[in-house]
């Protein structure tokens, strides 16, 4: 046996987890003999865990095999209820058994029989490594604490912002009720529109919790969906024809692809299908990316353009949000090719 410095063992307290009775006779005599204070045996597992709780030790002392709950089990349910380095020591060692031991939080693996020498190492190392658990345990704890803060403050800002589009549109839409001056009238259901537009990439951006990203198929369908549900369009179907490839773009510019999109799409609700010849009307929307580039087509088969000059000088307020929103917030390229119907192509960089 080798001896100890008993000022550096004697403080500390030591439960000893055995189920053989004279294996742990013959450990308690070694630590005592080193100066170890033995607190408490047990002689199974949940006795282990029991003991713990109620006595406090400093280090347990831990077989493996034992009947009922084991030390593997124990050591886990310790460092749940009751957290207490833990040192291993068995008759049995293979490298599973010790990775086994390391995930359920034991500080050291020792062989038998005890080494006193190598009981002392393995106090330290368990004792460091413990101390890290813990530091690590108490950090999550705060940042998890800190997270259900910050989803609890989250929530209630987005019922608060919720709250206030649905004031703005409510506003918006007994003004409207009071005008009869149809282009004053054609002024504010523009910019309800543009406040609705925003509420439902508010939701959606709550709704997936990835306040940084949005995935666009998902955000523009709810989106155009929103749309027609804006306007009494009972009476001529519109249809809509959504290819979106798996794109996913930073909030910055979701927001301005919506506002884009609100605008063509509205402008061609409103307008484009204003004639009387029966046919099947169809708004399409694709997003695609095309050689590093993502080209955004938004179209109808309506009645087209009549003054392509105006359009593409953006004279008109939603062309210029168009304009101004694909080069100053997309830094992208637009362009309207002459078809029939009406087609708008915005390239950009994703």
């Amino acid at each position: 046996m080798k001896n100890f410095n008993n000022k550096k063992s004697g403080s500390l307290k030591i439960l000893i987890a055995e189920d053989d009775f004279l294996v742990s006779e013959m450990i308690e005599g070694e630590l005592i003999d080193a100066g170890y204070v033995i607190v408490g045996k047990a002689d199974n597992g949940m006795q282990a865990v029991e003991l713990t709780k109620g006595l406090k030790p400093d280090i347990v002392l831990m077989d493996i095999r034992m009947p009922g709950m084991n030390g593997l089990e124990a050591t886990r349910q310790i460092m749940e209820d009751c957290p207490t380095p833990v040192i291993i020591l068995t008759a049995y060692e293979n490298m599973e058994m010790v990775e086994s031991a390391g995930n359920a939080g034991v500080g050291a693996y020792l062989n038998k029989p005890l080494d006193a020498g190598e009981f002392e190492k393995a106090v330290l190392i368990s004792k460091a490594r413990f101390n890290d658990i813990k530091e690590l345990t108490e950090k999550n704890k705060r940042l998890e604490e800190a997270d259900l803060l910050n989803k609890s403050l989250m929530k209630e800002i987005h019922h608060r912002v919720k709250n206030n589009f649905q004031l703005i549109s409510s506003l918006l839409n007994l003004q409207i009720g009071d005008l009869e001056d149809s282009r004053e009238r054609k002024i504010l259901e523009s910019g309800r529109d543009r406040v609705q537009t925003l509420a439902v990439l508010h939701e959606k951006l709550y709704e997936t919790g990835d306040f940084v990203t949005m995935p666009m198929n998902i955000f523009i369908k709810d989106l155009l969906s929103s749309l027609l549900d804006a306007y009494d369009i009972k009476d001529r179907i519109i249809e809509l024809d959504i290819n979106i490839d798996n794109i996913v773009l930073d909030t910055r510019k979701a927001v301005t692809i919506g506002l884009i999109l609100n605008e063509a799409v509205t402008n061609s609700i409103k307008y484009a299908f204003s004639d009387s010849v029966n046919k099947k009307r169809t708004i399409s929307i694709s997003m695609k990316v095309e050689d590093k580039i993502i080209l955004l087509r938004i179209a109808d088969n309506g009645i087209g353009i009549s003054d392509m000059e105006e359009v593409q000088s953006g004279d008109s307020l939603g062309m210029k949000l168009i304009h101004l929103l694909t080069e100053s917030q997309l830094e992208g390229s637009l362009e309207f090719p002459e078809t029939e119907g009406t087609e708008i192509l915005i390239r950009f960089k994703p």
